[in-house]
């Protein structure tokens, strides 16, 4: 799903008209139809049903209207502000890569940068860490801040975090009806003949999940992959299946009738840590932002 499919979306929930919303869209009806029924397919749910008077919108397209309009009034701020950038002096750049999870969690370091360096422009870019990592490596970003274990080894240096946030925690996400539920832990031999669903490998857990079920002997059945921590908790819901997550991300993610169960396993934890290439030269800038984010 992508931020045009949303504006779509949310000018068909506005005008619960298809021919309205494609005039004001300035696109074809056949356009739009196909945009909105592709969004349906990747999110594996309905949007709309049609039982009393066409595009009345579903539980899910209740919750996607309500969030999504926030998204992409934040988008098109976004939008702007970069178009403004252009109208002043060329600032110096940091390419930071990082986790949503981290950028919540280190939030309060990277505002406490930008305002004291104000000549600097930090780009941040959000992916899984294993995504990060090759970004690093072919030079796509200066820095991560970034989950072990170091998949460059040769190119990549990645020092650990002793700060407050120094890793994560990694959970089992699940309904309270399932019958595991009650358990104060799960190992993987628990989990075995359980639906997931899960973060793609672009994520550490996501690859977890994958290797540490092979371990075991099973091949898990994943019925929904997707990067994004509400879909997956409603995924959760909606189609009676288990997810790993960090437990980090509960107070971000809680919802009713669900429990977060501690996973036991020798890959349980994920320290993070601060990620270069070694052939990297450091520059003043960059040094002083490192000296921040370790005072979390």
């Amino acid at each position: 799903m992508n931020i045009q499919q949303l504006k779509y979306f949310i000018e068909v929930a506005n005008t619960e008209n298809l021919s309205a919303a494609a005039r004001n869209l300035f696109v074809t009806q056949p356009t739009l139809s196909l945009a909105i029924k592709k969004m349906e397919s990747e999110l594996n749910t309905a949007l709309f049903n049609h039982t009393d008077k066409p595009f009345q919108l579903t539980d899910t397209g209740v919750y996607l209207y309500e969030n999504g309009q926030r998204v992409v009034n934040e988008f098109d701020d976004l939008v702007t502000q970069i178009y403004n950038m252009n109208e002043t002096p060329k600032k110096k750049q940091i390419r930071l890569g990082m986790t949503t999870l981290f950028a919540v969690q280190f939030m309060k370091e990277i505002s406490q940068f930008l305002a004291s360096h104000p000549e600097t422009e930090l780009i941040i870019k959000q992916e899984g860490s294993p995504v990060l990592q090759k970004m690093l490596e072919q030079n796509e970003i200066d820095i991560g801040l970034i989950s072990f274990p170091n998949l460059y080894p040769e190119t990549l240096s990645m020092e650990p975090l002793e700060t407050t946030n120094k890793g994560y925690h990694v959970h089992v996400v699940i309904p309270e009806d399932n019958p595991l539920s009650t358990r104060s832990e799960l190992t993987f031999k628990d989990l075995k003949g359980q639906r997931f669903s899960s973060l793609s490998t672009n994520f550490m857990i996501g690859r977890l999940l994958v290797d540490r079920a092979r371990n075991y002997g099973f091949e898990p059945n994943i019925v929904l992959y997707n990067d994004d921590l509400q879909v997956l908790i409603h995924s959760v819901k909606k189609n009676n299946s288990i997810c790993l997550l960090p437990i980090e991300y509960y107070e971000v993610g809680k919802s009713d009738n669900l429990k977060w169960i501690p996973l036991r396993d020798k890959f349980d934890y994920f320290p993070i840590g601060i990620a270069l290439r070694k052939d990297y030269h450091l520059t003043e800038d960059l040094s002083e932002f490192i000296d921040i984010i370790k005072k979390n």
